[in-house]
């Protein structure tokens, strides 16, 4: 199979993903139900993937502002471990906190925990671990859906910090934010700036921003077809895209497990909108990766991603001229302030990266007022999904993650 054909492939089941979302939805609505997502058998939950790597799991649940419901997921330290600053584990878009274990026991979430640190997984609205509401039915409610990573910046992630700061009885955390978590960061701390005080060191893995350079065809086709179709689409029916159990996740998921085709098919997958890193992804990692993600989200994210890569700014959601000025008083959206994020950062990036290329990295960490280091990886090929996933993270990432952490970890001055 050439990589023209599966790009074909991807963008054929992308489609058909949202045809069904509407063929699902319509044949439902008069239940007022959602069918059951399908799952494989053998596809483990957070709680499961940490328990067969020995490590106890928490499920919590946080209550934004607005009204959604989130599950986060903790792994606490262990009794002989002294007491550090807990750290907050946001994934990217179309994740679920689960992306941090998938690589097995040298995953990011193994590492800090058997380093000792109190660690929390958040999901953010929309996802099928967070796809609940105090007052509004997803299945039902377009409402619920009209969301991007405006609201998720300034209520998932406020919330989700302030839950772990209360539970463990701190004041400060340490932040670590995978691609949209990074990028969901900084829009915290631009539109509430009083949460700046609250983060002791931020931890950027490929954090996103703007997004002009990106340099993933599929993801930008993709993202700019769901832009100029949003409102036919959320009209239509069709809210919630990429999800649990419809054609795209289920088709890889299932492809995924064959051994034969999981090297071949699911690995030009991840190709096809990222780069070559051949052997850095294990096959049983792409396994799981594929078993909990795409994870969904709404047609509105997807769009603001689409306005993103047509821009040299890094912006809130376009709505057009005439609801802008109903939103926002004027008829441009306004940028985010970057320059917000004062806490201590370091960043982490790829130069193989074509999701969040180097050049749009380069420009948020000029626009950081407190940068310790801006780490490349000297593998040329090192790319997004290695960020998360690849069999080498410890000796890439985490040398120099830690060297940060044993500065910021204590809890004297908290």
């Amino acid at each position: 199979m050439t990589l023209s054909i599966l790009n074909g492939l991807v963008f054929l089941l992308f489609i058909s993903d949202a045809l069904a979302s509407l063929n699902v939805l319509n044949a439902v609505s008069n239940l007022g139900v959602r069918p059951i997502q399908k799952t494989l058998a053998d596809s483990k939950d957070f709680v499961e993937i940490a328990a067969e790597n020995g490590y106890f799991a928490e499920v919590h649940e946080v209550v934004t502002e607005d009204g959604y419901i989130l599950k986060m997921f903790r792994i606490p330290p262990r009794n002989n471990c002294t007491k550090k600053v807990p750290i907050l584990l946001m994934h990217g878009l179309l994740q679920v906190a689960e992306c941090f274990l998938d690589a097995g026991p040298e995953a990011p979430g193994f590492l800090l925990a058997e380093e000792c640190y109190d660690s929390w997984f958040g999901n953010v609205r929309g996802n099928y671990h967070s796809r609940r509401h105090k007052t509004l039915n997803p299945d039902e409610d377009l409402k619920f859906w009209q969301f991007s990573v405006d609201e998720i910046g300034k209520y998932d992630v406020p919330a989700m910090v302030d839950y772990v700061l209360d539970a463990t009885a701190m004041k400060q955390l340490i932040y670590l934010g995978f691609s949209q978590g990074g990028l969901t960061y900084f829009i915290m701390n631009s539109e509430r700036p009083e949460y700046v005080k609250k983060i002791k060191l931020f931890l950027g893995l490929a954090p996103g921003s703007r997004e002009y350079h990106s340099r993933s065809k599929e993801v930008r086709v993709a993202a700019n077809l769901i832009n100029s179709l949003r409102i036919p689409l959320e009209a239509a029916g069709v809210w919630e895209v990429l999800s649990q159990g419809f054609p795209i996740q289920g088709a890889l998921s299932t492809l995924c497990t064959v051994e034969l085709l999981s090297a071949v098919v699911c690995g030009l997958v991840k190709t096809s909108v990222d780069s070559s890193h051949p052997g850095s992804v294990t096959p049983e990692t792409q396994k799981r990766l594929f078993q909990h993600a795409p994870a969904g989200t709404s047609v509105q994210n997807l769009a603001w991603f689409g306005q993103a890569v047509n821009s040299l700014k890094f912006s809130k959601f376009d709505f057009g001229r005439v609801k802008n000025m109903q939103v926002y008083g004027k008829s441009t959206p306004p940028e985010y302030d970057i320059g917000a994020s004062k806490s201590p950062a370091v960043i982490f990036h790829g130069n193989g990266d074509h999701l969040v290329d180097t050049k749009d990295v380069s420009w948020a960490v000029e626009q950081l007022p407190n940068v310790l280091e801006f780490y490349v990886a000297e593998d040329p090929l090192w790319n997004h999904s290695d960020i998360c996933y690849s069999r080498y993270w410890k000796d890439v990432i985490f040398g120099t993650m830690k060297k940060y952490l044993n500065q910021y970890d204590h809890i004297d001055d908290n």
